[in-house]
Formats: C-alpha cells, sequence, structure tokens
C-alpha cells in the first residue's frame, strides 16, 4: 500500500501537480495578478488623495486675501493670535470694513502653544481706545479710520498683545456656512421672535435662514446683537472643527465653498494655515476653549478699560492661560446663551 502511494505521489509530481492538485506555475501567475491589483489600488489611492489635496489648496487659495500690516510673525512658543472682525453692508454695497460702517464683533481668537486650546477674547465696541495718529475713538470705528491694519495696530498697542493674523467674517454668508455643516445649534435663555421665526427656550437647531434671523434680531440691543453673533461663530466654529467636516468627502466641498464665501484673510495666511485653522478653532468651543468678555466700565457716558483687570487679560493671552483668568474673573466669561 505504501509502495502504492509513493508511486500515486511521484505520479501526481510528473503531472506537474502540488499536493492540492494546483500547478505551480497556475499559482505564481495567480500571486502576481493580486500582487499587481494592491498595487494599483495604492496607487488609485495615492491619486485620489493627492487629487484631494490639490483640489483643497486649490479652493482654499480661492479665499480672498488683502494686505495687513503690523502682523507679528508666528511664534511656536507663544501660540497663535488671529484678529477676528466682523464685515458689514455698507451704504454702496461694500462691506463696511471698507467704508464708514462700524465694526462689530472684534474678537482674539488665541491657540495656545502646540495647537492646543486656547481661548476667544471679544472686545466691547464701544471701548473707547488710543488709536495711533488719530487720538481717542471707539474701537468700532477703528477700521472704518485706517483700515483692518490700524485695528491690528491699535490692539498691539493697547494689550502688547502680537498678532499673527487677520480674518473677517462675512455675515451675509453665514446662512451658506449653516447649511454646509448641515444645520448648527444655538441656546437661547428664554423664548423670542424674530423676522417672523420664533425661537424658543433652551436647544434650537436652525438652518442658514435661521442663523441670520437669530444675529439680526431687531428687539436685540447693539451689545446684544454682538454677543449673538459672537454665539453664532462659536456654534459654526464648533462643528466646524469637531466634526472633521474638511475630512469627509461628502461635506468638504460644500464647507470649503461656504469658507470661500465668509471669509477674508490677510495676505500672509499661506493655504495650510487656513485648512488647519478650522480644527485648532473648533478646539476652542470645546471643554479645552473659553470664552470671555474684555472687562469694561462707564465713566462719564463712556464704555472704557478696567485697567487692572484688562491688564491681566493681555498677559494671560500671552502666558496661554485664559482658562484661569476666567477663573480668577467669572464675571468676564461670555455666556453661551445671550
Amino acid at each position: 500500500m505504501a509502495d502504492t502511494l509513493r508511486s500515486g505521489d511521484l505520479a501526481a509530481a510528473d503531472d506537474g501537480l502540488g499536493a492540492r492538485g494546483v500547478p505551480p506555475k497556475r499559482r505564481r501567475r495567480s500571486l502576481r495578478v493580486t500582487l499587481l491589483s494592491l498595487a494599483s489600488v495604492i496607487v488609485l489611492l495615492g491619486a485620489a488623495a493627492a487629487g484631494t489635496f490639490a483640489y483643497i489648496n486649490h479652493v482654499v487659495g480661492s479665499i480672498p486675501r488683502i494686505p495687513v500690516k503690523f502682523l507679528a510673525q508666528y511664534d511656536p512658543s507663544g501660540g497663535t493670535t488671529i484678529l477676528l472682525t466682523d464685515a458689514q453692508e455698507g451704504p454702496t454695497g461694500l462691506d463696511s470694513a471698507t467704508q464708514s460702517g462700524k465694526t462689530g464683533l472684534i474678537m482674539l481668537l488665541h491657540i495656545n502653544a502646540g495647537d492646543k486650546a486656547g481661548g476667544a477674547v471679544s472686545i466691547p465696541p464701544r471701548t473707547m481706545v488710543q488709536v495711533p495718529g488719530h487720538g481717542e475713538m471707539q474701537i468700532q470705528d477703528v477700521v472704518a479710520a485706517g483700515g483692518p491694519s490700524l485695528l491690528v495696530e491699535t490692539i498691539n498697542h493697547l494689550t502688547d498683545v502680537p498678532i499673527n493674523h487677520f480674518a473677517r467674517i462675512d455675515f451675509t454668508h453665514v446662512a451658506s456656512m449653516v447649511d454646509a455643516e448641515g444645520g448648527t445649534s444655538v441656546t437661547l435663555p428664554e423664548a423670542t421672535e424674530s423676522f417672523g421665526h420664533l425661537f424658543h427656550a433652551g436647544v434650537n437647531q436652525i438652518d442658514g435662514t435661521e442663523a441670520l434671523d437669530y444675529a439680526r434680531d431687531p428687539s436685540l440691543t447693539e451689545a446684544g446683537r454682538v454677543l449673538r453673533q459672537q454665539s453664532l461663530t462659536r456654534a459654526v466654529l464648533d462643528k466646524l472643527g469637531s466634526k472633521h467636516l474638511l475630512t469627509s468627502p461628502l461635506t468638504m466641498n460644500r464647507v470649503l465653498n461656504a469658507l470661500v464665501g465668509m471669509l477674508t484673510v490677510d495676505s500672509s495666511f499661506s493655504n495650510s494655515q487656513v485648512e488647519s485653522l478650522a480644527t485648532d478653532l473648533g478646539g476652542l468651543s470645546g471643554s479645552g476653549g473659553t470664552y470671555v468678555t474684555a472687562p469694561t466700565r462707564v465713566t462719564q457716558g463712556s464704555v472704557v478699560f478696567k485697567l487692572a483687570e484688562s491688564s491681566d487679560l493681555w498677559s494671560a493671552i500671552n502666558s496661554g492661560s485664559i482658562a484661569a483668568f476666567a477663573k480668577k474673573y467669572p464675571d468676564t466669561v461670555t455666556p453661551a446663551a445671550p
């Protein structure tokens, strides 16, 4: 029997068959086909990734850039500070930042060293400040007097905080961003109505049109509308960063195109910096981010900074300790539900 089996084995070998009856040449050919197919998939994925990268760069590169003076060079040990303002419609249809309009939203966004969450510091627009070459005026009028460069210079002189970049949000285009994100949520302490839309107390899920109604409620004071703009900006940034919308093929195109319509940045803002900005700023709305409003008081009918508290705030920005400042001065914390 053993001799018979060995003879069969030898016969199989003579026929060119392996243990499973598959010719070795065919097995080698199948292995080559598998490896070539795998290599093709890898190449295609690499090409797709390169194409996506090129597309993102192309779209981000179309975000309007403007020259802004007095910006500080990036210092990794000090983090990044971005001056964020709004753009409103002026009398001839252009945004107020290039005309006689007032700047309602003035916010210093600070990302701590190592791209860790930092904080957002809002400056009340009616605060009186010393403006280089112009004397004293409300800070909301500085851009109209000398453009974004003068506002950067003014805040730098006032706070001694190096400002690395300038960015401007056009709230007329925020609706597109909210829709691109699939809607967002805002919280209100009590029910209110704006342009026929009823917002109930608590969390409201809103689309783009409702977002504009929320931010422009005519029953609010100017200070109230600024708080609403801050709240909406916070909600948009939170979802943009936390939901990773720029990494999803389903949402990336919509979000990027909405970003182009909504945002204007300084000419030194590189594409890669803009691309990483969304994630970094999204972190500011998480548990690690802190939103505060610069402390002010009214003296002889004018809004002025509280010197001691403000000095501590500017130092906190430079040292990356805005959260510690908020704990020391809890009344400066910007409410999430204005």
